[in-house]
């Protein structure tokens, strides 16, 4: 009779073990699903923002030229628009670490990585 509840016992523990293997396996799957749901859908809205912010972009850009074209060469003009564009690139490139490199580093990391509990 002690065998057969030991062997009871030891059935009903590798149950209970392989129970709770698959429910930590679906809560690891869960989780997994909605971080990249989070992830993949940041980088569907910020992609769209920049497609429709390049199309802004150009139109006032032409329209910006075409204005200082009543004041200064047409060719001015444009080269005026083109100079404040390179600025602006340098400006990005120089402090690129600060505004993009960073903030997606802090992005990933609070999706990804659990905050330490405090007891």
């Amino acid at each position: 009779m002690s065998d057969n509840q030991d062997n009871n016992g030891i059935k009903r523990l590798v149950d209970v073990g392989r129970r709770y293997f698959m429910l930590n396996l679906d809560y690891a799957r869960l989780t997994a699903a909605e971080k990249m749901t989070v992830l993949l859908s940041t980088i569907a809205f910020y992609s769209l923002v920049t497609i429709i912010g390049t199309l802004v972009l150009v139109f006032l850009s032409i329209g910006v030229g075409h204005m200082l074209a009543t004041t200064v060469a047409r060719v001015a003009a444009y080269l005026y628009v083109a100079a404040f564009y390179l600025v602006l690139f340098i400006l990005l490139f120089v402090f690129r670490r600060k505004l993009f490199v960073d903030p997606i580093c802090k992005f990933i990391t609070r999706l990804f990585v659990k905050p330490p509990e405090e007891n």
